[in-house]
């Protein structure tokens, strides 16, 4: 019994450590003063959007009170994505670096889901270095195959999923403080909390898919915290301070 346990852990290990590279996001990108630019220009590898449908149109905003008539998803994210595309020859990044495009769909769903259908529909070729991740209000997981597999999906640690919805799931993500109590990143985590984190990121990679950890703070130490703990995206609000610590 106690081999078998201590060839259980050994194996997490060893799979938890086949790591992916970690990638920078831009968490709710929309609000920086230049709304994907601002990331790209600074070579982030993710770009988050936060999406509302209003009379058909789909807008970038935290609240729904926020949205306002030029902030559209098309006017910000859309068209400079596209023009970038074209402009490197059918890649988003000039080196061929792939990007990630996480959208969370804030409330009516379905209906976001539509529209980005249509959106894509006269793109694929244009999109197939650009990695589409949908979360928030997303469909179930039995819903995942009705939509074109350009979408896949933002896991979460609690849901259940089919083999062949598992195979839409991009990332699994999960707040800070499902882990324990909020942390301003000032000084070291505690122990627990690590722990806990470090359990979840072996048993995602184990299963081959990478991690997310929203509400993590915006500090140096934060950075570094993620960095150890191997978790795939580090996010931030303060693209400098995060492109400073990567490129050190």
């Amino acid at each position: 019994m106690e081999k078998n346990i201590r060839f259980i852990i050994f194996s997490l290990v060893v799979l938890s450590n086949q790591a992916f590279a970690q990638l920078i996001h831009s968490h709710n990108d929309y609000e920086q003063k230049e709304p994907f630019y601002a990331a790209y220009n600074l070579g982030f590898d993710s770009i988050e959007a936060d999406l509302y449908i209003k009379n058909g149109k789909l807008y970038v905003a935290h609240d729904w009170k926020n949205i306002t008539r030029k902030r559209t998803f098309k006017a910000l994210y859309w068209k400079p994505l596209l023009a970038k595309i074209r402009t490197n020859k059918g890649y988003a990044y000039p080196d061929k670096k792939e990007l990630y495009l996480l959208l969370d769909l804030k409330k009516d769903g379905k209906l976001i889901m539509a529209e980005l259908e249509k959106l894509i529909k006269h793109h694929k070729k244009d999109l197939q270095h650009v990695h589409i991740t949908i979360s928030g209000d997303m469909p179930k997981p039995e819903e995942f195959e009705q939509y074109d597999k350009l979408f896949f999906f933002d896991g979460r640690r609690n849901t259940q999923y089919s083999d062949d919805a598992y195979k839409r799931v991009d990332m699994v993500s999960a707040s800070f403080l499902d882990f324990g109590k909020y942390w301003p990143g000032k000084q070291e985590l505690p122990e627990e909390t690590y722990q806990n984190i470090r359990a979840f990121v072996m048993s995602n990679h184990a299963k081959g898919k990478r991690v997310r950890i929203w509400g993590t703070p915006n500090t140096t130490l934060g950075f570094e915290t993620l960095k150890k703990l191997d978790v795939d995206f580090i996010g931030t609000d303060d693209l400098d301070l995060l492109k400073k610590f990567v490129d050190k």
